[in-house]
């Protein structure tokens, strides 16, 4: 063979081939600002085994992900085929001292180990989310206004321990069950209720409805109640969120008013759907009025001849915090005014009138955090996983989280590339 036509082994792989899905994973990580983690790693492994270092398998954790494999079997087969890959992980090939054997990619156990040293450090990995997080607050500057509040329930992949048997190491001993129902309304107008049990993990979550981004997330067993962990969410909130944010939309699964209360003394407006706690009544007379009103914040004026005539909601006066409604004249029955102080009842009167447009808009901002959870099990498999215990799910969706920012950050850099 003709010198000149071989290729030198220490080519530079994304200068001389097409590697479009290896450069995207390059500039993610670019994203990503892990060097505290590694050092910190690096520190604690100390004087110990360096076959593979850290940087190279906290890259391969991220390919990981960002390459769609369920776990470390299925990445480890696709390093050992693919050079490219190898290339981009930063890894290089290690020699045996026993027999010599080349190895190209870490053994499982490589995996498990580098595994349970990102565990030790959960406290970095939360305050790298944390970090990310800041940084897209001061490039987007109307991140945070709209918020949505909602939990997402994670089947366990293992199954429960017995409960008198010693049982091995494949149960999931974290997890536990939890009850889920679903109300759903007939043809005929008949409520009915479905009852689901579940058995794993709940990821609790407060995203941005408008960018459809994780801004806060908790991870616990599934029977963690979600308005519990909602109210210590919502108090723990960082003060630039909680400064910049304009309402928090939830479903009616967090109606409480202790919830509410705490988010509005955060300076936010509550946007949560309401239980009908009322039984056997439909209105309820506001003093000694001629006005009615229902559990959903609709307010009528009673006609002297016993009719009920819808008021239209005219905004909340802060001074007096009164909600304003009033008929229209076309209704036949002249100009009726009331003002109605939230006093009455704040879970029907909420800041932001119940019957309004504008808070159903905003309520309706709220199915992009079930877009964000639907991502979760899409685009990175949580619906087919294969994760033990609650230390490795905190790990994996925090991960996950990262990742989505990550992409987020990306965009904006190449929205802010000059043209060609």
């Amino acid at each position: 063979m003709n010198s000149e036509t071989i290729v030198p082994y220490n080519i530079n792989l994304f200068e001389d081939f097409d590697c479009g899905p290896l450069q995207e994973f390059e500039a993610l990580l670019n994203q990503i600002p892990y060097q505290h983690l590694i050092q910190e790693l690096d520190d604690r492994r100390a004087s110990g085994r360096d076959d593979w270092p850290n940087e190279a398998m906290f890259r391969c954790w991220i390919a990981m992900f960002v390459f769609h494999h369920q776990g470390p079997t299925e990445l480890i087969n696709e390093l050992e085929r693919n050079p490219f890959l190898r290339h981009a992980c930063h890894l290089e090939p290690r020699y045996n001292r026993k027999n010599g054997r080349k190895s190209l990619a870490p053994s499982p156990s490589a995996f498990t180990r580098f595994q349970r040293r990102l565990i030790d450090v959960q406290d970095l990995l939360d305050a790298l989310f944390a970090h990310m997080t800041e940084e897209l607050q001061e490039a987007l500057s109307d991140l945070g206004e709209s918020l949505a509040l909602d939990g997402k329930i994670i089947e366990a992949y293992a199954q429960r321990p017995p409960k008198k048997k010693k049982c091995e190491g494949r149960r999931d001993h974290d997890a536990n069950y939890t009850q889920k129902s679903y109300t759903s309304t007939t043809k005929e107008g008949k409520i009915q209720t479905k009852s689901a049990w579940f058995y794993g993990y709940r990821v609790h979550l407060i995203a941005d409805a408008r960018y459809e981004l994780p801004l806060l997330f908790r991870v616990t067993p599934a029977a963690n109640g979600e308005k519990t962990v909602a109210k210590e969410m919502v108090a723990q909130m960082p003060s630039w969120l909680a400064e910049r944010c304009d309402h928090l939309s939830a479903d009616k699964g967090y109606d409480g008013g202790k919830l509410r209360e705490i988010i509005e003394d955060r300076g936010m407006k509550p946007i949560i759907d309401i239980v009908n706690h009322w039984q056997g009544e439909s209105t309820r007379q506001y003093q000694d009025t001629d006005f009615v009103y229902t559990y959903k914040g609709e307010v009528y004026y009673v006609s002297h001849r016993g009719k009920l005539i819808r008021a239209q909601y005219k905004g909340y006066h802060a001074a007096s915090d009164t909600l304003r409604y009033e008929t229209h004249p076309k209704n036949g029955a002249g100009i009726h005014r009331v003002s109605i102080p939230r006093a009455e009842d704040p879970r029907v009167f909420n800041l932001i009138g119940r019957d309004s447009k504008k808070f159903q808009r905003y309520y309706n901002e709220r199915s992009a955090v079930e877009r964000v959870n639907g991502r979760i099990d899409r685009d990175y498999l949580f619906e087919d996983h294969r994760i033990r215990g609650l230390a490795k799910m905190k790990l994996h969706v925090t991960t996950t989280f990262c990742l989505m920012l990550a992409k987020k950050k990306r965009a904006l850099a190449q929205e802010k590339r000059p043209a060609a």
